[in-house]
């Protein structure tokens, strides 16, 4: 009896940019990330307070979509950003990035934020991130300048 050997799938990722007269197409996909992601930091927001602002363009939607080793078409994680103008220069920042897999989209992400913010006349790019964010920014020329303390009152 032959065996068939079992193919092997090469691991991709791509980063797909989300027009705002896409975002209802892809909210059910990143909303449940969104959740957790506002969980985790305090709940300050609801995701529909994200989706308003993703539909006016007042936010972007970035989803990682691609496959490991074992699956196909599999949503790795989603990031939100926005522009904001400072009294100088524009600055984009990066709200929410979440997902798993990041060895396998961080790269890429990094590169389509910073050609976006480049594209929309920023002069900077700023993050709120969680720590593990801090270990591996280095590589992409990031350096830390503030640490975000919080206390619930």
């Amino acid at each position: 009896m032959h065996k068939t050997a079992k193919r092997s799938i090469k691991p991709k990722v791509s980063i797909i940019g989300v027009k705002p007269v896409e975002v209802t197409t892809y909210w059910p996909l990143a909303q449940f990330l969104i959740r957790e992601a506002l969980n985790y930091s305090g709940k300050y927001a609801e995701p529909k307070h994200f989706y308003e602002l993703l539909l006016t363009d007042q936010m972007q939607l970035w989803i990682m979509f691609g496959n490991d080793e074992a699956a196909q078409n599999k949503m790795f994680g989603i990031c939100i950003t926005r522009i904001v103008d400072m009294p100088n220069y524009p600055q984009l920042e990066i709200i929410i990035c979440t997902g798993s897999r990041r060895d396998l989209w961080e790269d890429n992400l990094v590169g389509d934020i910073t050609k976006f913010a480049k594209e929309n006349g920023c002069k900077r790019l700023c993050s709120w991130v969680r720590p593990g964010w801090e270990r591996i920014s280095k590589k992409w020329g990031w350096e830390k300048k503030h640490v975000q303390m919080v206390k619930e009152l």
